[in-house]
């Protein structure tokens, strides 16, 4: 079995450190959840460990305990080790662009990446990058977090390896 990566933790400290400068003092919280199918109804129970082959949603909420509200929230978060990034999973509460990166989170671009490969005889082929070699997922939310108590909640899923 394997236990919930303390990367997690470590991603979501991350993400708010990135807000403190924005003002105001904002907290966040992200949890991992196990997604099942019981009876054809979707089953999500919070996880403590996991095992390969399972799916899993990870939910990061950020509050916004302030009296001002917070513009320019950006959710930068790795995608575990011994997951794989589940395709068009992402979901937000909030009007935000989602992204990715491939490269350890250097750049980010939409989902699905796309290259451009070259074959030997000089043709060119479009191919998509596939999800397993997605590194961190990243929201650019739209909406301003509301003052005292507002939240903006963000969700992605990966299957476990």
């Amino acid at each position: 079995m394997h236990r919930t990566s303390p990367v997690l933790v470590l991603a979501a400290l991350l993400s708010l450190a990135s807000l403190a400068w924005a003002g105001g003092p904002v907290t966040g919280d992200i949890k991992a959840f196990i997604v099942t199918q019981t009876d054809g109804e979707e089953q999500v129970i919070e996880a403590s460990e996991t095992e390969p082959g399972q799916l899993m949603e990870f939910r990061i909420v950020f509050t916004n305990n302030g009296e001002e509200s917070v513009t320019g929230i950006r959710v930068v978060d790795p995608i575990p080790e011994n997951t794989t990034f589940v395709a068009d999973s992402h979901s937000s509460d909030v009007r935000a662009d989602f992204e990715v990166s491939i490269d350890g989170g250097e750049s980010f671009e939409a989902e699905p990446v796309v290259r451009i490969e070259t074959r030997e005889d000089g043709t060119q082929s479009r191919v998509v990058v596939p999800p397993a070699d997605y590194t961190h997922v990243r929201w650019l939310a739209s909406e301003a977090l509301g003052a005292e108590g507002g939240q903006h909640s963000f969700a992605y899923r990966v299957s476990v390896d």
